[in-house]
């Protein structure tokens, strides 16, 4: 049995033996057809002369742009007050006819919508019985000034068509009013004149933006019928954050968009007021904007935006210099130059303003304006910084 096993143990140590033998066999092997392309250590890398060239890399230092940084905020598209109006009737009525659907431009006076009513009739009624009466009075009035003037008449009576004259007049006044809030002439009724409709008109040229009455409806004093808008002077209202408030002034460039939209242009339009007011809960101001009238833009729409401030130099690379790795951007810098041996260092940063040429370095490490920066082939640099990773991982 001891015999056995001692016969078992001395097999399996000459197969271990020769399995490790063929390992450094394929490790050699491995070593010989893949020769070390440079030496690497973390967020370094060394390359030869031969290699550098080879990887097409060119060298160069920080740059100097001027650009203009913007300031980011948010906001919507609206109108003033004074440009939009609800088309409504200041009595009952029925709807007759609209003459308008949304979307439809309208000028100043053109009538949008028909009404009509039994009260409209009553109320002129009401008013030529007034008018007339006050006419009667007016002459009471003046045969009892006469009679008073001669001592003829009682002081009484002449103080009595005063208070009745006065009382007549203003009323016929507020019947008036009632009138030409309706929309009717009270000279055409005085000339006895009756129409039995009333015309609800725009205020102001615009485009009807709603509809929500149809033919026939009754609609309650007040009630809306119509909407319209004009959208001459819609304008942006941005939202501004108070560490912001020194930086944003009156003419400086807007660039906006409409993130509804699907690959949205980008729309343009200039700062026209300041606000001045703080919000306490937002911490932030109004800012508003004007722009140039486009089909695309309505009001209420959500828009993201940046106002641009004064121009001003900053240190840029060229976006060739630039390479990214999990969410963090780096370029690469010559740290020393040995012989034919180059050493590379990655160096993270923060970009900040980005173009299809530069890119903005804000905070990166101690780099000196004056270090050799790869501008040119830092894309090839990474992959033979991850190969040797890969090689040192195996």
């Amino acid at each position: 049995m001891n015999y056995i096993s001692k016969i078992a143990v001395l097999g399996f140590t000459i197969f271990s033996l020769t399995a490790c033998k063929d390992n450094r066999i394929d490790s050699a092997g491995i070593n010989a057809e893949n020769p070390e392309t440079g030496h690497h250590e973390e967020d370094h890398i060394s390359l030869t002369q031969s290699q550098a060239e080879d990887a097409g890399l060119t060298y160069g230092t920080f740059g100097q742009e001027e650009i203009k940084i913007p300031i980011e905020t948010n906001g919507s598209i609206e109108l003033p007050p004074n440009n939009m109006a609800s088309i409504s009737s200041l009595l009952d009525g029925f709807v007759v006819k609209i003459n308008f659907l949304e979307g439809n431009v309208v000028k100043k006076g053109q009538v949008l919508v028909e009404m009509k009513d039994p009260a409209y009739v009553r109320l002129q009624q009401e008013y030529i019985g007034v008018y007339g009466r006050l006419n009667y009075l007016e002459q009471e009035l003046e045969r009892q000034q006469i009679l008073n003037d001669a001592d003829v008449g009682a002081r009484k009576n002449l103080q009595q068509a005063q208070s009745e004259y006065s009382i007549k007049k203003a009323e016929l006044a507020a019947l008036k009013e009632q009138l030409n809030y309706a929309g009717i002439s009270a000279t055409e009724v005085e000339n006895g004149k009756i129409q039995n409709r009333v015309y609800l008109r725009a205020p102001f040229g615009g485009t009807v933006t709603s509809v929500s009455a149809h033919s026939g409806e009754k609609v309650m004093s007040g009630q809306e019928i119509m909407q319209v808008i004009n959208r001459e002077h819609m304008h942006l209202e941005l939202q501004l954050f108070q560490k912001d408030i020194p930086k944003v002034k009156k003419g400086q460039k807007v660039m906006f968009t409409i993130p509804a939209f699907e690959d949205s242009p980008v729309f343009e339009g200039e700062v026209s007021l300041v606000g001045r007011n703080l919000d306490l809960d937002s911490k932030t101001i109004r800012v508003h904007a004007h722009f140039k009238e486009d089909e695309l833009l309505i009001p209420g729409l959500y828009t993201e935006a940046k106002i641009m401030q004064d121009s001003k130099k900053v240190r840029t690379l060229p976006t060739s210099a630039i390479v990214s790795d999990k969410g963090t951007s780096y370029f690469f810098i010559i740290t020393e130059t040995n012989g034919s041996e180059i050493n590379f260092e990655k160096v993270a940063f923060e970009p900040g303003i980005k173009s299809t040429d530069y890119v903005q370095i804000k905070n990166y490490s101690k780099v000196q304006d004056t270090t050799a920066i790869v501008v040119k082939g830092a894309f090839t640099l990474k992959a033979v910084m991850n190969k040797s990773e890969g090689g040192h991982q195996d």
